[in-house]
């Protein structure tokens, strides 16, 4: 009877665990006794009938102490389970064909729900240019106060947009996001914002969209801001029809005059089938998935921004940033009503770059395996004109400001297609040439630090090429 008895103890206890492992600790406000507020209450037990004592680990997996009922052995053997199961519901890598990569989930920045990522992410330098597009970042309480003064530096790397964290479920709210948007504003950042999704219903989702419109309201930012829904917490994954709650709230908050809406998920949300991508819009999603090996490369281009990495650093500033390269333009600050923005596209098969300010002709070549690099720069919408040349032989481009250049070149057989772009502003576009290319044997940046590493790879800097802004 002892053995019957120590048995069924063990199996509570043990069920105990599995349920506090996929639910982790949070604050829940009671609305009565058959409703919360949180969208995940209705999966939780009253913390009052849980006598055992919570203590979280380092992945954030939860294991219950009860000496009376369970051995230390039985333990180890719960929590191994435990793992197993947020392991099969959430893997923490996925395998394409682009490679290997770690997949973000469940790292809210909310009390006791925080679950830190994979130490063998590579932390990345913004000095480094081996590395996809740096468009713009995104925060949360856990980078705390972020000054005028470094949020200006992150400029000098190519980031124009932060996406700051106002709220989670209908409980929590960012203490740290006021300071994070008007030092963003004052620095000259697009200001967009995140809402950290619990929901698992329509009804919910509708909940929780109201509570992140009226905190957008209160910290004055306007109808036209991109207002995205985080979806990631590991506990809801699989318990409801994801797309069509997200659409309940971007419908909610249309309705509250928030039209611009995107979705960010981990890449293992819409493989798995979770997400709909193509019914909430691809360039509406932004997608996370972060590679082990980083290059320049620009992966998952069918959707509006990728999330590549989530330890940026830059120099003087003590905390790791979330890293984004924008497809679209929603997350970064436009051109100016006088300029124009420059798209950058690779070509791995030749290895030439190519630069254009024709949309339709980018996407044109992303629809023939050209990979897309974001805005390179912004060009005037006059002043002095920039060249383009083809080689019929080699198969590349050639930009120039120099008229002679341009006409010598004619004469040697390239084809002259027109003025591409406009010179003009006060950022330096610089000119490098590789020896031994046979196509895309010039490269233009206004990267002093890709220029440099260039240089140390064999290519000649010729100087400057042209001026933008």
């Amino acid at each position: 009877m002892k053995k019957r008895l120590l048995g069924m103890s063990f199996l509570a206890v043990l069920c105990l665990n599995i349920t506090s492992n996929v639910f982790a600790e949070e604050v829940v406000k009671t609305i009565s006794s058959e409703q919360t507020v949180t969208s995940t209450s209705e999966n939780l037990e009253d913390a009052s009938t849980i006598e055992a004592t919570e203590a979280t680990t380092e992945e954030g997996s939860v294991v219950t102490e009860n000496s009376d009922t369970m051995t230390s052995s039985e333990q180890e053997i719960s929590q191994d389970n435990n793992n197993q199961v947020a392991e099969d519901v959430n893997p923490s890598e996925i395998t394409t064909e682009e490679g290997t990569f770690y997949l973000p989930s469940g790292r809210s920045d909310a009390p006791s729900l925080f679950r830190s990522a994979k130490a063998s992410i590579p932390v990345v330098q913004a000095t480094d240019n081996n590395t996809p597009t740096k468009s713009f970042i995104d925060v949360s309480s856990h980078n705390g106060t972020i000054s005028v003064e470094a949020y200006q530096s992150m400029k000098k790397y190519g980031v124009t947009g932060v996406v700051v964290k106002l709220t989670q479920g209908t409980w929590y709210t960012n203490p740290f996001a006021a300071s994070q948007i008007n030092n963003a504003r004052a620095a000259g950042l697009k200001v967009s914002a995140y809402h950290y999704s619990e929901f698992i219903t329509d009804a919910q989702a509708i909940a929780e969209a109201s509570f992140f419109a009226t905190s957008a309201n209160a910290l004055g930012l306007a109808k036209g801001t991109v207002m995205v829904n985080d979806i990631e917490e590991p506990k809801i994954a699989g318990k409801g029809d994801h797309t069509a709650n997200s659409r309940a709230f971007a419908a909610r908050l249309n309705q509250l005059g928030f039209g611009n809406v995107r979705h960010y998920v981990g890449l293992n949300w819409i493989t798995s089938g979770r997400i709909n991508a193509g019914s909430l819009g691809n360039k509406n999603i932004w997608v996370a998935a972060y590679p082990y090996n980083l290059s320049q490369n620009n992966l998952y281009t069918q959707y509006g921004a990728w999330q590549w990495n989530s330890q940026l650093r830059f120099p003087n500033i003590n905390v790791n940033f979330d890293i984004s390269a924008d497809y679209t333009g929603a997350f970064i600050n436009p051109p100016q009503s006088d300029s124009v923005a420059m798209h950058r596209l690779y070509n791995p098969n030749s290895s030439e770059h190519f630069y254009t300010q024709n949309g339709i002709e980018k996407d044109i070549l992303v629809s023939k395996g050209w990979r897309y690099e974001g805005i390179g720069w912004n060009a005037p919408t006059s002043g002095a004109p920039v060249y383009r040349l083809y080689n019929p032989n080699a198969g590349d481009h050639h930009y120039t400001l120099n008229f002679f250049e341009k006409e010598n070149l004619v004469k040697l057989g390239w084809r002259y297609e027109g003025i591409s772009w406009y010179s003009g502003g006060n950022i330096t576009l610089l000119r490098l040439y590789n020896p031994n290319a046979k196509a895309g044997a010039h490269h233009y940046t206004m990267n002093v630090n890709e220029k440099n590493n260039l240089v140390r790879l064999g290519w000649r800097y010729e100087g400057l090429a042209w001026y933008g802004k």
